[in-house]
C-alpha cells in the first residue's frame, strides 16, 4: 500500500480571511498568506529572501473553520491541491491553493489538546441499560492514553 500523501504550504495568515459566495452561493472563504523565505547557505547559515503573498480558498466544512479560528500572524499548515484558472484582466494563467485540510503549525502556536469524547450523532448515545454511572466508568477508560509521557510545561520553540 502506498503513503497517501498531497500538495501542502506552510506560512502565515497575512489578511483577515473573507467569506465569500460561489457563483452558484455556496460559501467559500479566500485568504491572503505569506511565506518567508530563506536560503541555506553553504556555510550552514541562512540568508532572508524576504516574505513572498499569495491567495488559498477552502469550501465546505473548512469555510466555518477557518473564519472561526484564524487571524492575521496565526502560522499554518495545509494541505490540498493548485488549481489553474485564466486571469480575467490579463488573459494569462493564475493559480491558487485550494485548502482540503489546514491546522495552527505546532512550531508556533501554543494550544491544549481536548482529547475528551465528542457527542454528535446517535451512534454516540448511551443504550438505555447502561446507567450514568458506567457510561462515565467506559469513557474514562476509553480515554485515557496508555503510557504517555506528562505534559511538557515548557514554552514553545520557535523555528
Amino acid at each position: 500500500m502506498s503513503i497517501n500523501s498531497r500538495p501542502s504550504i506552510r506560512g502565515f495568515i497575512a489578511k483577515e480571511p473573507r467569506e465569500l459566495e460561489t457563483q452558484d452561493g455556496a460559501p467559500y472563504v479566500k485568504v491572503r498568506f505569506g511565506q518567508e523565505r530563506k536560503h541555506r547557505e553553504e556555510d550552514g547559515s541562512f540568508t532572508d529572501l524576504g516574505k513572498t503573498y499569495d491567495t488559498f480558498v477552502a469550501y465546505d466544512d473548512n469555510v466555518q473553520r477557518i473564519m472561526d479560528n484564524y487571524v492575521p500572524g496565526d502560522r499554518f499548515i495545509a494541505q490540498g491541491y493548485v488549481r489553474k484558472f485564466p486571469k480575467a484582466d490579463t488573459g494569462m494563467e493564475g493559480e491558487v491553493f485550494v485548502v482540503t485540510g489546514i491546522g495552527h503549525d505546532t512550531a508556533y502556536t501554543r494550544y491544549d489538546v481536548d482529547r475528551s469524547a465528542r457527542r454528535t450523532g446517535p451512534e454516540q448515545t448511551a443504550p438505555e441499560h447502561t446507567t450514568p454511572a458506567r457510561t462515565a466508568e467506559r469513557d474514562a477508560a476509553a480515554f485515557n492514553p496508555p503510557d504517555r509521557r506528562p505534559a511538557s510545561t515548557a514554552p514553545a520553540i520557535s523555528m
